[in-house]
């Protein structure tokens, strides 16, 4: 819910931003409200009648941070619970925690114009955590050498930028939002399923492996990532001997990971199988 949060405010689709720093300073504040809204949403929270929410006939204010202990606390919220929630998109994480807000854990708030308060080192330590340092799914793009982001977004056809992030980018989960991003159309999740044909990718051997039950048994059996509903994954593939333990059969072949500078023909045709989930 965090990562798609964050998502929902960079609007890759249509902007082509992947870095919080690229937000404006009006979105940076935006991404509290839109991380409140869809957290209410996401676990059905009743509306409070003071603060944002009312669980368990607590009234709960909701607070995000893109920074540890950021969180901008006002007057209004004294000595009620707050959910205080964090991400570190460069390092992949997010935490969670409830703090009742206790004026003496509060800093002067000198110079704010809205009165808000953060909290002090001291404070913090009274956090209750109910989830801490918990994996955020990766923001791929921040985390790629800016050569590589170059060189996909060199191309200006959508598809050959969706075959350049499959071909730059093998072994790793690749995320809807992602290609979306990337190919800067509607139709980024058909981009990717046609970058597995022959005149694309499949020429140089590279399958590209989706949610599927076919596709998430080969990624298995090769040692991949296994995708998951709106997720692809791409390798480049070599036919195997009967001496390569893991292999897969496809075009009445069996095929293997191909090595690194190994001389490779087109990639066996990714057959048809059943969704596991919501279609990619």
């Amino acid at each position: 819910m965090l990562r798609d949060s964050l998502d929902q405010v960079l609007d890759g689709p249509r902007t082509m931003r992947f870095r919080y720093a690229d937000l404006r300073k009006t979105e940076k504040t935006h991404v509290g409200t839109i991380v409140e809204i869809n957290l209410g949403k996401a676990f059905d929270l009743a509306d409070g009648s003071e603060m944002d929410y009312r669980i368990a006939d607590h009234e709960v204010d909701c607070k995000y941070s893109m920074f540890m202990g950021g969180w901008e606390l006002p007057l209004e919220s004294l000595g009620h619970l707050v959910l205080l929630t964090w991400t570190d998109d460069q390092a992949s994480l997010w935490s969670a925690g409830l703090w009742r807000v206790d004026p003496r854990y509060l800093g002067r708030g000198a110079g704010n114009r809205d009165r808000k308060k953060k909290m002090l080192k001291s404070g913090q330590e009274r956090i209750r955590w109910l989830w801490q340092n918990g994996d955020l799914p990766e923001n791929l793009l921040l985390h790629l050498p800016g050569s590589v982001v170059e060189r996909i977004f060199t191309h200006r056809n959508g598809q050959q930028r969706i075959n350049e992030l499959f071909r730059s980018v093998q072994g790793r989960i690749i995320r809807r939002d992602v290609v979306l991003t990337v190919a800067q159309q509607k139709d980024g999740p058909r981009r990717a399923r046609m970058a597995r044909e022959e005149r694309y990718l499949g020429g140089e051997g590279i399958i590209v492996l989706g949610h599927y039950e076919w596709d998430v048994a080969v990624a298995r059996t090769l040692g991949l990532p296994e995708p998951s509903s709106g997720e692809w994954v791409s390798a480049r593939v070599a036919p195997a001997d009967g001496a390569d333990p893991a292999t897969f059969e496809a075009d009445g072949a069996r095929w293997r990971l191909a090595e690194p500078e190994e001389w490779v023909p087109s990639a066996p045709r990714v057959p048809r199988s059943r969704s596991l989930g919501d279609p990619d």
